[in-house]
């Protein structure tokens, strides 16, 4: 029955009032769901399957996900100035949001597009945001399924759409916190005092040694680098498969999450520092990760093992050239490359006859290792030729 024939039929006004108001609402919303098919069809971002539940509130589940996909398509380009983002959430978690740029992409099977990213689940919180977890896969021409990354955003709303957050500060909120002068430790079993407090004073013994103020900064201890990606909200990416001990150092944002089931971590404060003190272009990282191994550690191994394990390398192969060992960077013990300790032996008899500057200078001396060469060879002699007398000298001492 058309609306005049109602009329006409004495149909009451009221009841006529209310279909008009329905309608509008029917209007309205299947105005914003084509929105959204638009977004999705021009991105064609993200793929929801029939399984996956949606908010139940059909203006909210469109709202999310136009904004979701809005989130998506921005990812690539300007992420930190788009309107489904907060800005200054992002300075503080720019590496979380830059981890998602471009991962679509595959080199290993030249494809800009070879990752698709699938809804895996959308849950509601108590504070009324909602937890947004993503999934990327490829499939490869013989139907083989590639898992790049699983990732979980926060999505708040506003009055326009959903902002998107990093879940850390949600995911490590009910830990314990100590703070000792310059760092303070967050962690969920207990807090090892000894190790924290001799943490606290490295952190200051480096800092003078560059003459550089000590960084006041939040220690996170996390078991392993897995547990470093889970509390960021990065449940699984193919390029940490199988990694167990890094971290993650901000040191703009003063934000080091560690994964190394301890409450210090002086290797990646160390290349903190240096950061600070000299530009990357600056830095060699042949007698920087040398440094380090002489006077902190290198994936959890004490300067003694890894010279230990030098030690025996050497005596398994008395003929072999450590020149040539060093050039080709041969693995010593995984996942320790010679590279490394060997410099360490040299940083260490540089720093004793020559002192700390020296060391600096080998340091900054740039990414190539032609000028640090050059450097150690007018400090104390070194050339291809005396490279295996001077180490095996020096190994000994």
């Amino acid at each position: 029955m058309s609306w005049w024939q109602a009329e006409a039929n004495g149909f009451n006004y009221t009841n006529l009032t209310n279909m008009t108001l329905k309608l509008k609402q029917i209007l309205t919303f299947f105005t914003c769901l084509l929105c959204a098919t638009q977004v999705f069809s021009q991105s064609a971002q993200l793929t929801i399957l029939p399984q996956i539940k949606l908010p139940n509130d059909s203006v909210i589940s469109t709202k999310l996900i136009q904004s979701l996909n809005q989130f998506l398509t921005d990812k690539n380009e300007n992420i930190k100035s788009s309107s489904v983002m907060d800005s200054n959430h992002y300075k503080r978690y720019a590496d979380f949001f830059e981890l998602l740029k471009n991962v679509e992409k595959s080199k290993r099977y030249n494809d800009d597009n070879f990752f698709r990213c699938y809804l895996k689940n959308i849950v509601l919180q108590p504070d009324n945001s909602f937890q947004v977890d993503l999934s990327y896969f490829g499939i490869t021409k013989s139907n083989e399924i590639v898992h790049r990354l699983s990732i979980s955003l926060l999505a708040k709303e506003t009055k326009n759409n959903f902002v998107f957050y990093c879940p850390f500060e949600q995911n490590t909120k009910h830990w314990k916190t100590t703070k000792l002068d310059n760092i303070t430790f967050h962690y969920q079993g207990s807090l090892n005092e000894a190790v924290a407090k001799d943490f606290e004073k490295y952190n200051i013994t480096i800092a003078n040694k560059l003459k550089l103020q000590p960084i006041q900064f939040d220690f996170y201890n996390c078991k392993d680098i897995q547990e470093v990606y889970k509390v960021l909200g990065i449940d699984y990416d193919i390029s940490r498969n199988g990694e167990v001990r890094s971290g993650s150092f901000d040191i703009t944002n003063k934000l080091f999450i560690a994964g190394t089931n301890t409450d210090q971590y002086k290797h990646d404060l160390t290349h903190g520092y240096f950061s600070l003190k000299f530009a990357d272009s600056l830095r060699n990282w042949t007698a920087e990760e040398g440094y380090n191994i002489y006077t902190t550690d290198y994936w959890g191994e004490s300067t003694e093992t890894i010279f230990k394990y030098l030690n025996e390398y050497i005596i398994k192969n008395p003929t072999a050239s450590l020149y040539d060992a060093f050039q080709k960077n041969i693995i010593l013990k995984y996942p320790i490359p010679i590279k490394y300790p060997l410099s360490a032996l040299l940083i260490r008899r540089v720093e004793k006859e020559f002192g700390f500057e020296k060391v600096l200078e080998l340091i900054s001396s740039g990414e190539s290792d032609d000028n640090y060469f050059a450097i150690l060879h007018k400090l104390i002699g070194l050339t291809k030729d005396n490279f295996d007398k001077i180490i095996k000298e020096e190994i000994k001492k």
